[in-house]
């Protein structure tokens, strides 16, 4: 990874050509994403480099849009391009031994990359939309504040309530067995609401 970094910077000093980033071989997996994630952000951050490829070992039969999926999250993730929704969602601790955040934090991350050919064009901007989804009541109304839209939802021995934010403000505290599917049609109402026909009859 060292002389990769080092062979692309002495490039950019050298010429003023497009560079092509990639590194080849990067390994399967986590070994794999985290190589080319650490290699090709330190180069972008220096600005160097015009385009990117993320080369992953697939897994038997496995899906080769994995390294699209890699190198859209890293370019988004450091500022450069737009490309999905960003679902902020917490690492789980002790006080969320329940599993209902991680299913809704991961149903909706999935709706998103199914929707998205149909959601570029139905709603214009709908990229820069960020959900959260949090599993307790410690940092989860201030992670959802600074959502678009979030749900902090009930953790290991909290009442069953989950506060909504839209906007930064709580709208809403939904409570029963149905608070997941009630946020994920809450997040559809959103996004009609704002980059669909909801925002054209607002106008």
């Amino acid at each position: 990874m060292q002389d990769l970094i080092a062979v692309y910077r002495d490039l950019s000093r050298r010429t003023d050509h497009a560079l092509h980033l990639g590194l080849t071989e990067a390994g399967m997996g986590s070994k794999g994403i985290v190589a080319s994630a650490a290699s090709m952000g330190i180069l972008l951050q220096d600005g160097i480099g015009d385009t990117i490829r993320v080369s992953l070992t697939p897994e038997p039969n496995g899906d080769r849009t994995r390294e699209v999926q890699v190198a859209q999250e890293l370019l988004q993730t450091m500022g450069f391009r737009q490309f999905l929704p960003v679902v902020a969602a917490c690492p789980g601790c002790g006080r969320t031994t329940s599993t209902v955040f991680q299913e809704l934090a991961e149903k909706i991350q999935s709706d998103i990359r199914v929707n998205m050919p149909v959601w570029r064009e139905k709603y214009p901007g709908v990229e820069a939309l960020n959900v959260a989804v949090m599993g307790c009541i410690v940092n989860g109304p201030g992670e959802s504040k600074h959502a678009d839209i979030g749900i902090s939802l009930p953790g290991t021995g909290e009442t069953p309530a989950a506060p909504v934010f839209v906007d930064g403000r709580k709208t809403v505290t939904l409570r029963g067995p149905n608070i997941a599917a009630e946020f994920q049609v809450m997040v559809a109402d959103y996004i009609e609401n704002r980059f669909g026909k909801g925002r054209a009859a607002a106008e």
